[in-house]
């Protein structure tokens, strides 16, 4: 019980962390709805399941491969470019009209464009890379067992993921009393928010 309630701690410490996808759950849930904020989340939560999984069963080797020379740095480039990259596509297009909440048939290319928004941002952020590592070794190096490690890895995930969907269902509020040019602003807002953190990335990785 009490690693459940670690796990609970360090997650919600990790949701309250002001990262990309805060601004782009509000962004895309109020735009396009719950289902494609949903998805874009869900990309996330699969990205950071992964890193579970391959560290979890492989740790030697991701300490080997992270701790190699250029791994930081090509992550926070490579990172930092998908976040400019989507920040200057808000940037430069004009949102469209929003989509009703009963308007939910989201073509399945748009649904996987999101899903693969949310993978590609949250795989090549380092922080989660190291944020994973850290909790493994730092809970293996207090002997903690197979099973245990599993516990507050769950519990983490679970809490990341139940935060993320607080985050998306407060786009519902917003959606109903937002206008057009709102909209539009918000959307400046958060293209520009994405661009400086991707510029922020690449710059700590020098």
């Amino acid at each position: 019980m009490n690693l459940i309630w670690q796990g609970i701690l360090l997650g919600l410490g990790l949701s309250v962390l002001v990262g990309p996808l805060i601004f782009l759950y509000i962004q895309v849930g109020i735009q396009f709805g719950f289902r494609s904020a949903f998805f874009l989340g869900l990309g996330a939560w699969m990205s950071d399941l992964m890193f579970i999984l391959i560290i979890y069963f492989g740790i030697s080797f991701v300490l080997q491969v992270t701790g190699s020379h250029g791994f930081v740095l090509w992550m926070g480039i490579i990172g930092g470019v998908i976040l400019i990259f989507i920040g200057a596509g808000l940037l430069l297009h004009r949102p469209k009209e929003q989509v009703k909440e009963d308007q939910s048939l989201t073509p399945n290319s748009s649904l996987l464009g999101f899903w693969l928004k949310g993978f590609l941002i949250n795989t090549f952020n380092p922080f989660a890379v190291f944020f994973w590592i850290s909790i493994m070794t730092g809970f293996s190096a207090n002997k903690y067992s197979g099973p245990d490690i599993s516990i507050l890895f769950a519990s983490i995930l679970g809490t990341i993921i139940a935060t993320d969907i607080l985050k998306i269902l407060l786009a519902r509020p917003l959606k109903r009393i937002m206008s057009g040019d709102a909209l539009l602003f918000l959307q400046k807002i958060v293209g520009t928010a994405l661009v400086l953190l991707g510029l922020i990335l690449v710059y700590r990785v020098f």
